[in-house]
């Protein structure tokens, strides 16, 4: 299959749609499809394609991008893909760029899957009710046109199902899981030497248990309960130190708050980092936390448990990611900020030995989880988006389980 993925944003861009593309379409390619990205950029004046990735010029925009495509008719697009053939257009953004999606697979006659990534009423942080209700009016105006224009829904998360019935549609979701690239993050390409480095480059303890977070710093992440956990229930004599990496719109908020309660001595902010680094940044940490309460995506899960780290995770049986923690084997699942705290406080006590023998066990815990397999799931709906569009006598079925 030609496949185009639509997404506003991609590398060197660092958050989980931009390493959701790249490591779909390495799987996509892997298994003999061909695949072309299409992105915006602020770095271009004139749409231009390079390695696959054809990137559009963008202008600076509200949502949770910073910007977005200007022209969703771009005539050097069209000719990109003329030349390419597509089969089937994925967006993974309802923002410009996922309309330009629509354009392309009306003008192409091929039919369009849409992933839910996040939930629009989660984009943004206001003190304004009116200004957010606002915002968010026009959020689930863009969400439901691409459910409306898609023959295919896709999630990684059950709860997806909820948030398309609270836009006011009845979809069926087809659900997917995430993958990372094995090869790229795996702790045995860090040495000793290595992580201390990186330590060291991080402003954080070389003996210190390390917690680590990367992903988009915004209310729906829920940083905040982390921070209180730190303020409210760890000491500096634990030697238990945080390190959040990302950015977003609160990320000054954030900041703001480890300033009023003095926590700069344990919670270090390492700003957006490139993707490039993160096996290394991920290899020098001892523990994966989060503590979003709707997020939908989970790729930073997937790096970080290649990388050997067990996952602290809030207990939700919704998440795709849910399914792939075995507590006390790879990950722990917490209910509150005792429970948090506790596991950290675990992981503490362990000896570098035990550490050790934990990043084995958690990374081989996800032999079936790699690219390839997340591809070969994508190629399903594929297939039974042509058939929504180029109805057949003969349907490609899904088990009952993987319908919502």
């Amino acid at each position: 299959m030609n496949v185009v993925i639509f997404t506003e944003v991609f590398s060197p861009y660092i958050s989980g749609i931009s390493t959701y593309a790249e490591v779909l379409r390495k799987g996509l390619e892997s298994r003999g499809n061909k695949v072309i990205i299409v992105a915006s950029s602020l770095h271009t004046t004139q749409s231009s394609i390079s390695r696959g990735v054809i990137r559009c010029p963008a202008k600076r925009s509200w949502n949770k991008y910073g910007y977005e495509c200007k022209d969703i008719n771009d005539v050097h697009v069209i000719r990109f893909l003329r030349k390419f053939e597509p089969d089937i257009v994925h967006i993974l953004t309802d923002t410009k760029i996922g309309y330009m999606g629509i354009a392309i697979a009306d003008r192409f006659h091929c039919p369009t899957v849409f992933s839910v990534i996040d939930n629009y009423a989660d984009r943004f942080s206001d003190n304004s009710k009116l200004l957010w209700k606002i915002k968010t009016f026009f959020e689930k105006r863009h969400f439901c046109d691409m459910l409306d224009n898609a023959q295919a829904i896709t999630s990684s998360n059950k709860r997806a199902a909820l948030f398309i019935r609270h836009a006011g549609r009845k979809r069926k979701v087809l659900l997917t899981p995430v993958a990372t690239d094995k090869k790229r993050f795996d702790y045995k390409n860090t040495n000793r030497q290595a992580k201390l480095k990186m330590r060291k480059k991080l402003g954080i303890p070389s003996r210190a248990t390390v917690a680590v977070f990367a992903g988009d710093l915004t209310v729906a992440k829920n940083i905040e309960f982390m921070l209180n956990v730190f303020r409210r229930q760890l000491r500096y004599e634990d030697n238990i130190h945080l390190l959040i990496v990302g950015g977003g719109t609160e990320s000054e908020y954030l900041r703001v708050h480890c300033n009023k309660h003095h926590l700069n001595d344990r919670v270090h902010f390492a700003g957006v980092l490139a993707h490039s680094v993160m096996p290394e940044v991920l290899s020098s940490c001892d523990i994966y936390v989060c503590s979003a309460d709707d997020g939908l995506l989970s790729m930073s899960f997937a790096e970080a448990m290649a990388c050997g780290l067990p996952v602290l995770v809030k207990e939700d049986k919704e998440k795709f990611v849910y399914s792939m923690i075995k507590h006390g084997m790879n990950g722990f699942v917490y209910q509150d900020e005792s429970t948090f705290t506790k596991y950290l406080k675990k992981m503490s006590f362990f000896s570098e030995g035990e550490k050790e023998k934990l990043r084995y066990i958690v990374r081989h815990s996800l032999n079936n989880l790699n690219c390839t397999y997340m591809a070969k799931c994508m190629e399903k709906v594929y297939l039974n988006a042509s058939d929504a569009y180029h109805p057949k006598e003969t349907l490609v079925g899904f088990d009952d389980d993987q319908l919502m």
